[in-house]
């Protein structure tokens, strides 16, 4: 209804009060007048709004003026409020009155008003059945105008058939009763088409209450109607989108205080289609608890605006639904005037997946920051050109600088990168870009402090929706600590390979000194044990200085083998609870021929004392240390040995204290003391050494978890303090007073049998392999001594193991270095070839006499290893043991 009177051509004002307020609203023919101020200004409205309220409880016409005009009105109820129609006084020239259906002439303008509003005046005569129409009536039934009228029938005629029964009883209602009626109606146009008429009569009675006619007007709804039912249509459509988007449309009535949904808000809810709850209702028992604060904030203020139109809000809250599930969604809304009512519509939007996915994504992103932040990653972006667009803090750090410097990005790249880096990073992108090859590089920077940082670039293409290159993104990481790392690894490289070289120098060394050697010192005993040659007192004299310088010799080799296995890391110790008393009858029986050719005496008290060691190199730390207590002390003095418990630490042990009452160290000796090949200044005095023994002997109690300590002065003697960690005691074997000492390099494995062959036992059948016929020759007078063994030669491995194949021997003796095949293959061969019932002895004999040599013998299943230079002692002893198991075996 409000499009009449808003788009008729004739002036029109509505004119009502709002909460005591006075309101009004001007349509577009009367904003015309206001937009020339020289008819009526703003000022002028409101007087005549001032005046037209005040004037409407009197009557529905008048005149009044204002701004030196004067205007007639007409005023009719239309809710909220009246609508008057307005015109100027003074009719224009030889304009003609409007026929009026009333008997009696409409006023021009308002005629026109009505004309051009398409409002039709119509009255019927009860009487005669006719109806009378103002122009506008006649234009919109398409009759012609007539003087006379129309028959009723005449206009029934006209109307859709379906309406026809409508209208008959609003007629009849009319007659029968007073007051208004209304009704629509079809009528048919002169092409055929309907145009819908709202149609409102009354009935004009006389004194007596007796019908004299129907008075009433007809309003051509054919555009509202068309306009309704668009809105209809696309009212439905929307709904459907609604549904099927799952949005929730509401509205709120704000003087009534209601609220309306469609039925997707329900569901977003989770309550039953019905009546919606109230404002309050919603915000107390559907909003979150921790989002009621936000929803007042907003909301208050939307209710509270006054005028006709204004904004709405938007928010992003948490609902709960009865069932308690929580269920996050988006509000918008607007406000706005609907027939004089304020309103506010707005959607809802279930953002429950929407919010947990950006929830998700924005935790992904804190942990991306915290990964990047923690390993100290910096987040870089450049263009196409090379120009660098974006640097994170990190960025800055990364290159020492303050993430707040003012320099450009690009400025900053030269002044930290080294220049030959700079061109290699626009070829690399550019590779990337064209081929795809991977953006990886690692670069110099050089801080502003002067010291020159690692750093690794790799980056990715940027591509748009095409996929065209808009630039390439990356990160930066410091890989300082791993270059120094890698550098620190290639010097460790360098070094343990210089290491190993010299280790192998040594070994080859030993091996090719330790050969001759084998020669020099066994032919030397065999003259000394030669009962059927012996030697005058003479040469035998200058055979035992031989063998002496020999023997020498062979502890210089040992020694420096020790020491080259320590500086490798590849002495391996074999820590086990050790009686120290047992390894001290030891170093006594072997270092007291030495202490009395010297006149130096020996005090060793029994100690009862266990400790965890290795047995044998504890061994070779206490005859170094007694033997030289021994060798540097003067004839007539002593030597002292003690062991008392210690704690170091917290931790049990006990201290070894050798003393002796020698000549004494300064301080300067005793700072370079364990420095290797250092003599300290006696190295040209008679006494034995070259200066490694104590550094062997620091290594081997490190080695051991113990301490060394050394206490002298000049002219007072020296002590020297071991300490060891405690053992708990073992049970102790059997073991003869009088058992020598060990040579330094004895076996890893206990020996075949202790037990000596008895006389007139079976004799041995021995098969050696050896290429070097001076050794052959040393072995083969061995055995002569022996004379209860029967030897066999092989000069290289094929003929040994085909030997050994073709007739069983009892022991074979295996030289590692043959000129075929080692002595590793020969072994590997023989056990191949040996019959299951009988096992052979097979030992190695070879001048490799290292520690990793005789663990890698005996770990390859040698039976056991002997070395060379030869100790008559040991193989001739080895040989009676063997020749004792196998006679046992036969009985």
């Amino acid at each position: 209804m409000d499009t009449i009177w808003l788009a008729a051509p004739s002036a029109a004002i509505r004119v009502w009060r709002d909460a005591a307020q006075l309101r009004f609203q001007l349509n577009d023919a009367a904003l015309a007048w206001a937009s020339d101020a020289t008819v009526l200004v703003e000022s002028d409205w409101q007087a005549l709004a001032v005046h037209l309220l005040g004037a409407f409880a009197d009557a529905d016409r008048g005149q009044h003026r204002v701004g030196g005009l004067c205007l007639a009105w007409q005023a009719v109820a239309w809710p909220p409020g009246h609508v008057c129609w307005l015109r100027r006084l003074g009719p224009a020239a030889g304009e003609a009155p409007e026929p009026s259906p009333l008997g009696a002439p409409i006023d021009v303008d308002f005629a026109q008003a009505l004309e051009l509003a398409s409002i039709s005046v119509w009255r019927i005569d009860p009487q005669r059945q006719r109806i009378h129409y103002n122009r506008a009536g006649y234009r919109l039934t398409g009759v012609p105008f007539r003087p006379e009228g129309l028959s009723l029938d005449e206009i029934r005629a006209l109307t859709h058939s379906d309406d026809v029964p409508a209208m008959v009883q609003a007629y009849q209602e009319a007659l029968a009763r007073p007051g208004v009626v209304d009704v629509e109606g079809r009528y048919r146009n002169p092409d055929g088409s309907y145009r819908h008429l709202l149609t409102r009569r009354v009935a004009q009675r006389d004194a007596a209450g007796r019908v004299v006619a129907v008075m009433g007007v007809s309003i051509d709804q054919t555009e509202q109607i068309a306009a309704r039912e668009r809105a209809r249509g696309l009212r439905q459509r929307i709904d459907t989108v609604a549904e099927t988007a799952g949005v929730g449309i509401w509205s709120y009535d704000v003087a009534s205080d209601l609220l309306e949904w469609n039925p997707q808000m329900f569901r977003i809810h989770g309550l039953p289609e019905g009546r919606p709850p109230r404002l309050r209702e919603w915000t107390e028992q559907r909003v979150h608890p921790l989002d009621r604060a936000q929803v007042t904030a907003v909301g208050r203020p939307a209710l509270r605006r006054g005028s006709a139109t204004g904004g709405g809000f938007e928010a992003e809250l948490r609902i709960v639904r009865p069932d308690g599930a929580v269920r996050w969604i988006e509000g918008r809304s607007v406000r706005e005037v609907r027939d004089g009512r304020e309103m506010l519509v707005g959607i809802v939007l279930d953002v429950t997946e929407r919010h947990a996915t950006r929830a998700a994504l924005q935790s992904q992103q804190e942990r991306l920051a915290l990964a990047t932040r923690a390993v100290g990653m910096g987040v870089w972006e450049r263009d196409l050109a090379g120009t660098s667009r974006y640097w994170d803090a990190q960025m800055y750090r990364l290159r020492g600088l303050d993430p707040a410097d003012p320099r450009s990005l690009d400025e900053l790249t030269r002044l930290v990168t080294e220049p030959s880096d700079l061109g290699d990073f626009l070829a690399l992108a550019r590779k990337h870009l064209d081929t795809g090859a991977p953006y990886l590089r690692e670069f110099r920077v050089r801080w502003p402090d002067g010291s020159v940082h690692w750093l690794v670039s790799a980056g990715t293409a940027l591509r748009d929706e095409q996929g065209r290159a808009i630039g390439i993104t990356g990160v930066n990481w410091d890989v300082s600590a791993r270059r120094a790392t890698e550098q620190a690894l290639r010097a460790q490289q360098m070094a343990e390979a210089a290491s190993r070289a010299k280790s192998e120098f040594i070994a080859r060394m030993s091996h090719e000194l330790r050969t001759p050697l084998n020669a020099v010192l066994g032919f030397a005993q065999l003259i000394e044990l030669d009962a059927a040659h012996p030697l005058p007192p003479v040469p035998a004299r200058r055979v035992e200085r031989i063998r002496t310088a020999g023997t020498h010799l062979l502890a210089l080799i040992e020694d420096v083998l020790d020491l080259a296995a320590i500086e490798a890391g590849r002495l391996p110790l074999a820590l086990e609870p050790t009686e120290l008393d047992a390894a001290l009858d030891e170093v006594v029986e072997w270092v007291a021929p030495l202490a009395t050719s010297l006149g130096v005496a020996l005090g060793v008290p029994a100690t009862r004392a266990w400790v965890r060691a290795d047995p044998r190199r504890l061994r070779q730390v206490l005859v170094n240390l007694v033997s030289n207590a021994v060798k540097y002390n003067r004839r007539g003095g002593r030597v002292d040995v003690a062991a008392v418990p210690l704690e170091r630490d917290g931790v049990p042990g006990h201290e070894v204290r050798v003393r002796d009452t020698g000549r004494g160290l300064s301080a300067q000796q005793i700072e370079h003391l364990f420095e290797p090949f250092n003599r300290l200044g006696i190295e040209r005095e008679a006494i034995e050494g070259v200066g490694i023994g104590l550094v062997v002997v620091r290594h081997l109690v490190h080695g051991m978890g113990g301490r060394i300590e050394v206490e002298s002065s000049v002219g007072s003697g020296t002590e020297f303090r071991v300490w060891l960690p405690a053992a708990p005691a073992q049970p102790r074997p059997s073991r003869s007073p009088r058992e020598p000492i060990a040579p330094p390099l004895e076996s890893l494995r206990a020996p075949l049998d202790a037990t000596p062959a008895p006389a007139g036992g079976a004799r041995l059948s021995v098969l050696y392999i050896e290429d070097n016929p001076v050794n052959v020759i040393l072995v083969q007078e061995l055995v002569a001594l022996h004379g209860r063994s029967v030897l066999s030669v092989a000069p290289d491995g094929g003929s040994g193991v085909a030997q050994a194949g073709a007739q069983p021997f009892d022991l074979v003796l295996v030289d590692l270095q043959l000129p075929d095949i080692d002595g590793f293959e020969v072994l590997r061969r023989l056990r191949a070839q040996a019959p299951a019932d009988r096992r052979q002895v097979v030992v190695g004999l070879s001048a490799h006499a290292s520690t990793d040599d005789l663990r890698r013998a005996l770990d390859a299943g040698f039976d056991d290893y002997w070395t060379k230079p030869i100790d008559f002692k040991r193989f001739l002893g080895g040989l009676d043991r063997i020749a004792a198991a196998q006679h046992r075996a036969a009985d």
